[in-house]
């Protein structure tokens, strides 16, 4: 069953492993066609997506991949030690490493 179409492979792959490490089998289906985008009809159809083994576990990976679309909320911030600004999901700087002020 398809739980979830995805905007590139990446965007599926994390998903995926998202899914797997609750305890859902499921793989990313559909990404060798992505890399043929423009030569051929692009859609829904044809998107990267993810596959859901057991049907039975559908309502949990549905909430999961709620929760994965939900914009974050919490605000940007900027590492103290090299300047970058993060965004506020992160708890450490992307760029040194660093953790976000408390």
């Amino acid at each position: 069953m398809k739980i979830f179409s995805a905007a590139n492979p990446p965007q599926a792959h994390i998903v995926c492993e998202l899914l797997r490490a609750n305890g859902i089998a499921c793989e990313v289906r559909g990404e060798g066609i992505f890399g043929l985008q423009g030569e051929v009809p692009f859609g829904e159809a044809s998107e990267p997506h993810v596959w859901l083994f057991d049907i039975e576990q559908a309502g949990v990976a549905k909430q999961l991949v709620a929760q994965f679309e939900q914009p974050h909320s919490e605000p940007s911030w900027q590492c103290i030690e090299c300047g970058e600004v993060n965004e506020g999901q992160f708890a450490m700087c992307w760029q040194c490493g660093s953790a976000a002020e408390a």
